[in-house]
């Protein structure tokens, strides 16, 4: 899980920029991906059609910077693409941000400059049942029983048509080594932008419940098929995503990701336990905000754990980290600039989170 920050205000301008020769920050970006090597990859902000379908940019990526050897790492190839249709971007025709105008960004179902700016991609080594893909792009924020909708923020008409997730929740099939893993990505909106009414928090917040209630199999999901419910009992998943939220720090509502981490069907050494993904680097960061969390825990530059990879409690976890390179390894110089800064100019702010599962 990687959110990679490839987004840009402008539509298509990720796909222009890979047109173009050697991008430094690219380059730097897949050599991360390429020292990882994960069989399966969600990559978080790359900007790609809010339709679905890729533009070229993922494919040009793949092609001429993960499958040639960036910074000495070996190539990778990923034959097996979805790129998911997005909220970002899709202008709702009310009012949404309150400045009498409807017009992008704050106007959209999720917030985004053009339609798929910050949207999700998945890649994998290993075939993607397309057929068997669910997703709860247009569930109504509305309809989740017990949502934390701020009361008389949105307009009558607004509540009408305002949908839940602000990109997209999918359940995306990979069949492994005669096994189906499912894995549920999403990127909730950041708990923060917000006024009084603490929309973004609200908004966050039910959408790390509507992964729950994925895995709840529960009866109030409607997919964008109308069908009915979540995950099947007894299944195989990951939950893979910059889910925006910790537990400890930051200016999110807590109580959504710590039932997430603590619920019985994730596997509980990987979400709080000893197998947490950790790194050496992370402690050499010094946020601009007090924070008490687990330094060697943080995914992100600001010091928070926002970037997740949770194995079901059914799958055999043998390893997991967060790559961030301890001062002393020569691999530190992919998260840094050109002064040895640990800037997000110089990559990302966040950082790559992977877990090792061993299938029988």
């Amino acid at each position: 899980m990687f959110n990679i920050s490839m987004s840009e205000p402008e539509s298509c301008a990720i796909f222009h920029q890979l047109m173009k020769d050697e991008n430094t920050r690219f380059s730097k970006l897949a050599a991360i991906i390429q020292q990882a090597a994960p069989d399966i990859l969600m990559l978080c902000e790359f900007d790609h059609p809010g339709e679905g379908g890729d533009d070229g940019a993922l494919a040009r990526f793949c092609e001429y910077y993960l499958a040639n050897s960036q910074h000495g790492q070996p190539p990778i190839d990923y034959p097996y693409r979805y790129c998911p249709p997005s909220n970002t971007g899709l202008v709702v025709e009310h009012d949404l941000d309150g400045d009498g105008v409807v017009s992008l960004p704050g106007d959209a179902q999720g917030f985004g400059s053009h339609h798929g700016q910050f949207g999700f991609v998945l890649l994998s080594r290993y075939p993607i049942d397309t057929a068997g893909i669910r997703s709860w792009q247009q569930f109504l924020w509305q309809d989740m029983p017990d949502n934390l909708l701020p009361e008389g923020y949105f307009s009558p008409q607004a509540r009408q048509v305002l949908r839940l997730s602000s990109k997209n929740h999918v359940l995306v099939p990979i069949r492994l080594q005669g096994k189906t893993l499912h894995v549920i990505g999403c990127h909730p909106t950041p708990p923060v932008f917000d006024g009084e009414e603490k929309r973004n928090a609200r908004r966050n917040h039910d959408e790390l419940r509507m992964v729950r209630g994925i895995i709840d199999d529960a009866d109030w999901l409607y997919d964008d098929t109308g069908c009915r419910g979540g995950l099947k009992s007894g299944s195989d998943f990951v939950v893979m995503g910059d889910l925006n939220a910790d537990r400890v720090d930051g200016d999110g509502m807590k109580s959504a990701i710590s039932q997430l981490l603590l619920d019985s069907r994730i596997n509980r050494a990987v979400a709080s336990g000893r197998k947490t993904p950790k790194s050496l680097g992370g402690r050499f960061v010094r946020p601009w905000q007090t924070r008490t969390g687990r330094a060697s825990e943080w995914t992100h530059i600001a010091g928070l754990r926002l970037d997740y990879v949770l194995p079901s409690a059914s799958l055999n976890v043998v390893g997991s980290g967060v790559f961030w390179p301890d001062r002393k390894d020569p691999l530190r110089m992919l998260i840094t600039d050109e002064r040895g800064r640990e800037r997000a100019q110089a990559g990302s702010d966040h950082r790559l989170v992977w877990v090792d599962i061993a299938v029988n």
